[in-house]
C-alpha cells in the first residue's frame, strides 16, 4: 500500500537532491549551468506537485499495489536502467557500440517484436549518426574498446 507520508518523504528527498545538484551546476562555465538548473527546477516543481497531490487526492494513496508487477511498472524501470547503463557504457565501450546496444535493448523493452524493424533502425541510424557527428560536425565522440 502506498502511503501519503511515503509520497511526501520521496518528494522532499527529490527536492533536496535537486537543490544540491542545482547548487553544483551553478558554477559551470560558459552558460553550461542553464540546462542543469532548468532540469533541477523542474524536479522541484514535480516534488511540489507530488506533495500537493497528497492533500488534494488522499484516497489515491489508499489503494494497494498488485501482488505481481505489471508491464506498465516494469517497462519504465527497464528503460531507466538501460539509459543509465548506456551513459556509463559510452566511455568504456565506445559511443557507437553502446548506442547499438541501447537501440536494441530499448526497442525490445518498449515491446517492438519485429526484429527486422529493429535491425533496419540500427543499420540506418548508426551510419547516419556517424556521418553527422564525425564527418559533418567533426565531434570526435568517445571511443572505447570497440568503436
Amino acid at each position: 500500500m502506498v502511503s501519503v507520508w511515503g509520497e511526501r518523504v520521496v518528494a522532499v528527498i527529490g527536492a533536496l537532491l535537486a537543490v544540491y545538484m542545482m547548487r553544483l551546476a551553478w558554477s559551470f562555465p560558459a552558460g553550461g549551468h542553464l540546462f542543469p538548473v532548468f532540469a533541477c527546477g523542474a524536479m522541484i516543481a514535480v516534488s511540489i506537485l507530488m506533495v500537493v497531490r497528497t492533500f488534494v487526492t488522499p484516497a489515491l494513496f489508499e489503494k494497494s499495489f498488485p501482488s505481481r508487477p505489471s508491464r506498465e511498472i516494469v517497462i519504465p524501470l527497464i528503460a531507466t536502467v538501460a539509459t543509465i547503463l548506456y551513459v556509463l557504457m559510452i566511455f568504456r565501450v565506445g559511443y557507437y557500440t553502446s548506442t547499438l546496444l541501447y537501440l536494441v535493448i530499448f526497442s525490445l523493452a518498449a515491446g517492438v517484436k519485429n526484429r527486422r524493424a529493429i535491425a533496419l533502425t540500427v543499420i540506418i541510424t548508426l551510419p547516419l549518426m556517424y556521418a553527422f557527428f564525425e564527418l559533418f560536425l567533426q565531434a570526435r565522440l568517445p571511443q572505447g574498446w570497440l568503436i
